[in-house]
């Protein structure tokens, strides 16, 4: 689906989170049995790297956005709870660093992003502002250097 600029480097960074989920499952369902373990290991750590660089900036920049979201339509939405709930359970995965973890990790982060693209994205564009669009397109435009002061 076609994004608003505004919304460019979120996409883009769903791109490369399902092209993740792909390898992870691909990576892991091949596996030699021999090497179960070391390819378990491997892959969380390549996960862990993806999630530092990436994912865990990408989730922060989400989660400023859905705070503007939930000052148009208020608290009561359910969407922002959803994508807030699904960030920490694939955080929680992530941190298991278990073969089925890390499978069920790819599957959540897939239908995560889907769910992103499909339903969220589209009512964010309908209830931002030019102003709101504008502001937050520049702050996502700064990509990863923008959470250098966010918790952790």
């Amino acid at each position: 689906m076609k994004r608003e600029k505004f919304l460019w480097p979120l996409s883009q960074s769903h791109h490369r989170a399902l092209l993740a989920s792909k390898k992870v499952k691909e990576a892991l369902s091949a596996a030699d049995p021999k090497r179960e373990k070391a390819c378990v290991e491997e892959t969380a750590a390549e996960l862990q790297k993806f999630y530092q660089e990436e994912l865990r900036p990408h989730f922060w920049d989400e989660e400023k956005m859905l705070a503007l979201y939930e000052g148009h339509m208020g608290r009561e939405e359910p969407e922002p709870d959803r994508v807030r709930k699904e960030h920490r359970l694939l955080e929680f995965l992530l941190a298991q660093a278990t073969k089925p973890s890390l499978l069920s990790f790819a599957e959540t982060l897939a239908n995560h992003v889907r769910f992103e693209e499909d339903v969220v994205f589209g009512r964010i564009e309908k209830i931002l502002d030019d102003a709101e669009k504008k502001a937050l397109g520049g702050l996502l435009e700064q990509g990863p250097v923008s959470c250098a002061a966010k918790p952790a």
